[in-house]
């Protein structure tokens, strides 16, 4: 996850300036400083370089389907093709 930089002086002076006193400006600043640095926050690039993976993971997976589904229908072919000559 990406680093967000937040400047609590700075947002509580542009508060300040549309008309919230300073305590009010100060407390506001201070509790979203709080929720930034606890929250995880997903960026844009997180989430295409999630995405990316996540198509590999799919494709890796579809392969993976793709080889059991041959295998098991060449064994159920070798199978039928064993009990044919057993008992035909």
């Amino acid at each position: 996850m990406s680093i967000i930089t937040f400047d609590a002086l700075q947002f509580s002076k542009k508060l300040q300036a549309r008309g919230f006193k300073v305590e009010q400006a100060e407390g506001i600043s201070e509790t979203l400083q709080e929720i930034i640095n606890v929250a995880e926050v997903a960026t844009k690039h997180d989430l295409k370089e999630l995405e990316k993976s996540l198509d590999i993971k799919l494709a890796e997976t579809r392969a993976e389907i793709i080889k059991w589904n041959i295998g098991s229908i060449m064994g159920s072919v070798a199978l039928a093709v064993t009990l044919i000559k057993i008992f035909g």
